[in-house]
């Protein structure tokens, strides 16, 4: 690659000539804040599994005295339990973020993680899993409202052409969690015995960081001027409008930009209400919002088939069955999985989002996922490695290098397409007038189905052995022509011009749309192409002609 290509990864795309000082320190700081509490996801990903796989916690609150199915159903309590208060948050959070907006939406939600963190790490054997239970809860909750605020936010302060990369913030504080969230629990096995519970407390204690820094720092976030307009704060929305873009209040661009946000807020007025509850009867009563949001809300089925979730929340489990044969080393390499996931996530939302697009990235995770874990799942069931291991032999053969290797690229595969760019996707497709509502059912749709994969695939693990790869790859199989099928691009596409992008088939709205946003950059520039008739009148015949011409500014 040149050094101009390279450096052609970083270039922003624009539809209309842009000052450069609306990229600013600001607005990646506001949009930095909103996603930073995602760290907790990705932490709660990386540590749950391998937390509840130490010996001290098992001891602690004894697992280690339960039948084995007794112990399974335990484990995937705790941890799906997270999810489901995840799921209720999301869809809770909405007439609060619809009513009192996006910042004090993330100031509850920080109050609700402090506690339910807290909770979790006073439980212990005289208080039994109930408290544990609780917290996990209550953690879920807030980590469920952030899901729907954050992501919304981001699309709401950013200009188009880095849209992809404030939102992509949000996922990479969620690998950032992850990573620690992985590597915490290695730490913990190596340098505590598992009679000391500093083993399994200091991985549950370190949840209450992240939210302890954005309850530090949440009283500089700019409020959304998009939320302040729909509630009728026209001068606050503005003024807000000119801090993120660093531009004062008649220059020409903000200028635009406002009036689209006030067209935006009259559309919605005329066409769905002001009241809090009048975007859901919006979305609910719209033939071609509801087939939107069936193709958003599916996104977090196909991201769930591409097993993340399986791999996040069981990865011990699923590393031993390829033949990492120790807790420890297990715990190991789901560390080196973390950071895989967390480095590339960060180069797919700097270098490939906004510049390849999300249609690409998506149909090229699908593409890559599933052969690796074809390959896994073929070998696993060849090999037998838990029949190797249990025979005393330790040693990973050629073929079982090879399985560790595809599944790190799986994992570079993941972070590179379905990690973080659904939620670019999403964010993006719903008009202003619903996307408080969308955004809520989205949120809930992604924390239900991650629910599921962490409520059975223990299960799932037990009993398919191999087979659970298999499944897996199938259903990546499956979801890729469908993807192809039914999912348009979206890349610099404007809002205003997102209703247009589903009118045409999906593998060929966006350069349709792109060509008509062009058209209309040229008229609103003043050169405008337009038809005349011209009449030639003569005693044979009478003709007409259409002539193509360039009228600007100074001729009309």
């Amino acid at each position: 690659m040149s050094w101009k290509s390279y450096f052609s990864l970083f270039q922003r795309h624009e539809t209309r000539p842009t000052p450069k000082c609306i990229y600013n320190k600001r607005i990646y700081w506001n949009a930095i804040i909103a996603s930073w509490v995602a760290v907790i996801i990705g932490y709660d990903a990386g540590f749950i599994g391998g937390a509840v796989s130490l010996a001290s916690f098992q001891r602690e609150f004894g697992l280690d005295t339960m039948s084995t199915h007794d112990k399974t159903n335990t484990t995937e309590i705790i941890i799906s339990l997270f999810q489901a208060g995840a799921f209720f948050g999301a869809l809770g959070t909405y007439p609060v973020a619809a009513k009192f907006g996006r910042k004090l939406s993330l100031a509850v939600a920080t109050v609700v993680l402090i506690v339910g963190s807290a909770i979790q790490l006073a439980s212990n054997s005289s208080s039994g899993l109930g408290a544990m239970y609780a917290g996990r809860v209550l953690t879920g909750v807030g980590i469920g409202t952030v899901s729907n605020v954050a992501p919304m936010y981001a699309a709401e302060i950013a200009p188009p052409s880095i849209r992809g990369q404030l939102i992509g913030f949000y996922e990479i504080a969620w690998q950032i969690g992850g990573v620690i969230g992985f590597w915490i629990n290695y730490a913990t096995s190596v340098h505590y015995s598992s009679d000391d519970n500093k083993q399994w407390m200091i991985p549950v204690g370190i949840q209450i960081l992240p939210a302890g820094v954005l309850a530090l720092v949440l009283w500089s976030l700019v409020e959304s001027p998009r939320w302040l307009m729909s509630v009728g704060r026209r001068e606050k929305a503005l003024a807000n409008l000119c801090l993120l873009r660093k531009l004062p209040a008649d220059d020409e661009y903000l200028q635009y930009e406002f009036d689209i946000i006030e067209q935006e807020m009259a559309q919605k007025a005329r066409e769905v209400g002001t009241g809090i509850f009048d975007p859901v009867k919006g979305l609910l009563t719209s033939k071609s919002l509801m087939h939107r949001l069936g193709l958003s809300t599916s996104t977090f089925i196909i991201q769930n088939t591409v097993a993340v979730n399986a791999v996040n929340y069981y990865s011990p489990k699923i590393f031993q069955a390829m033949g990492i044969d120790s807790v420890e080393s297990s715990l190991l390499s789901t560390g080196v999985f973390g950071i895989l996931k967390g480095v590339f996530c960060l180069v797919w939302s700097v270098c490939i989002v906004d510049r390849f697009g999300r249609r690409p990235c998506l149909i090229f995770g699908l593409v890559l996922c599933s052969l690796c874990f074809w390959y896994i799942g073929a070998y696993i069931k060849v090999a037998d490695p838990t029949a190797r291991i249990s025979s005393g032999n330790s040693q990973i053969d050629g073929g079982g290098r090879a399985a560790l290797a595809l599944f790190y690229i799986w994992t570079i595969g993941y972070a590179l397409s379905w990690s973080g760019t659904p939620w670019v996707w999403n964010a993006e497709v719903f008009p202003t007038s619903v996307r408080n509502a969308s955004s809520a059912v989205n949120a809930a749709s992604n924390w239900f189905w991650a629910f599921i994969i962490a409520r059975f695939t223990n299960q799932m693990i037990n009993a398919m052995d191999y087979g659970i790869f298999f499944f897996f790859a199938s259903c990546m199989t499956v979801c890729l022509p469908i993807f192809y099928l039914l999912y348009p691009e979206t890349k610099n596409i404007p809002m205003e011009y997102m209703d247009q992008l589903f009118m045409h088939k999906p593998w060929r709205a966006h350069a349709i749309v792109m060509e008509q946003i062009k058209k209309d950059r040229m008229e609103s520039d003043g050169l405008v192409e337009t038809s005349i008739t011209l009449d030639f009148k003569d005693s044979n015949e009478k003709r007409s002609e259409t002539a193509s011409t360039e009228i600007r500014p100074h001729q009309m």
